[in-house]
């Protein structure tokens, strides 16, 4: 009992059964003083915990060592061996507060990316990414090595958003390639899918929408549960747009409003009813009609007034207003545009991502359509408004 107290201090009853060969109820009672009866059990354990081998001892009277008592004692020797990798495997664990704090910042920087400047946050990603990998790569420990995976690919799909920010689509492929290889070795289909939406958003706004098509519904093939299940249906509606299906656009707005009420995990790993707005307004705007362009409209209004608080994401929102003038634009409305467009240039600099200087460039020829003095002025404002995305920029989701 001595033995077993000792090892208890420094490993887990599932740890100390594995060492001695027992169930984990039995080392529970154990150590719980209820005790081992067994005599062939008490020796077991001893032995798995570094006593002499008794058993083995030699007595009066013995016989011979024979050839089976030999190999009997190479398996001895053997299994003793096992045993001392096997806990020197279980002692490779980290502390539970390592993995712990780990996923507390993964959570952090998922939350923060939606609304900070990419220059504040873009070292804590990197510095955290290298000690996740690093963590991942020494884990012996099943359920540690599993969590340490899954926060190493969210970290690289944290780099993957930074890149789309600023245009890199090459290198963002590269991380949610990374990202993909590292999801694969975890039983996690949510993380999976979510790799699945980084691809089929590099492909979309690097103008390969049948490539963002594809990766949407590859990502659909996972058992997904949260959130991501209306990312990935709303991520097929804005490709299949693009290139004018509209059955699977208007498949895919209505699956994805079926699904808004899952669970929306922190910042970029979750899909809030305000983004499924977002993007259906996009795909509707992108199909063209005046039909559609109105229900683009009543999305996109219905996406503004839901992004509210100081966790909003900032760059959604300038999408959603951007698309809204384009809407008013091609209504020929431009007091409406000039609206959505005056609120769009107020915004900081770091707010303006590769996405968001897509669709100002959007809006230029179709005010240079429009001969008006209020065309004039939208214009002027968007020939002003500098888009151009760099590291400075605040990073966004789309």
């Amino acid at each position: 009992m001595v033995l077993l107290l000792h090892h208890a201090t420094g490993l887990t009853h599932e740890a100390l059964a594995v060492l001695c060969g027992l169930t984990q109820s039995t080392i529970t009672r154990a150590l719980a003083g209820r005790g081992l009866t067994r005599p062939d059990v008490v020796t077991r354990v001893l032995t798995a915990l570094g006593a002499p081998d008794v058993s083995r001892a030699p007595s009066f009277g013995s016989r011979p060592r024979s050839a089976s008592t030999s190999w009997e004692q190479r398996l001895g020797q053997d299994a003793t061996t096992t045993l001392e990798q096997v806990r020197a495997l279980v002692n490779r664990a980290a502390p539970e507060e390592v993995v712990e704090l780990l996923e507390a910042d993964v959570r952090r920087l998922c939350s923060a990316y939606v609304h900070t400047p990419l220059t504040e946050l873009y070292p804590h990603i990197i510095e955290r990414r290298r000690a996740a990998l690093d963590l991942a790569s020494t884990l012996t420990h099943p359920e540690q090595s599993r969590r340490a995976h899954i926060a190493a690919t969210r970290l690289v799909g944290l780099q993957t958003h930074a890149s789309m920010d600023t245009g890199a689509y090459s290198h963002a492929f590269t991380h949610a390639t990374a990202a993909q290889v590292l999801a694969d070795r975890v039983a996690d289909p949510g993380l999976k899918a979510w790799v699945c939406a980084l691809h089929s958003l590099i492909a979309y706004w690097d103008s390969r929408p049948e490539d963002a098509l594809r990766a949407a519904e590859a990502g659909l093939v996972h058992s997904v549960t949260d959130s991501n299940l209306a990312r990935l249906h709303a991520l097929r509606a804005r490709a299949a747009a693009a290139f004018g299906d509209r059955n699977t656009t208007r498949d895919a707005i209505a699956a994805a409003e079926d699904h808004n009420g899952q669970t929306v995990l922190p910042g970029v790993l979750g899909f809030p009813q305000a983004k499924t707005h977002t993007y259906a307004g996009t795909a509707l705007l992108a199909l063209g009609s005046p039909a559609e362009r109105r229900l683009a409209i009543s999305h996109t209004e219905r996406a503004i007034a839901l992004y509210t608080g100081p966790t909003r994401s900032t760059g959604d929102l300038l999408a959603a207003r951007l698309d809204l003038a384009t809407a008013h634009l091609r209504d020929h409305d431009p007091d409406g545009a000039l609206e959505q467009i005056d609120l769009v240039c107020a915004s900081p600099p770091e707010q303006r991502t590769a996405s968001i200087a897509q669709r100002v460039r959007g809006l230029i020829p179709l005010a240079q359509g429009l001969q008006t003095p209020l065309a004039l002025r939208i214009r002027d404002r968007l020939f002003a408004f500098d888009p151009t995305p760099t590291a400075h920029r605040s990073p966004t989701v789309r």
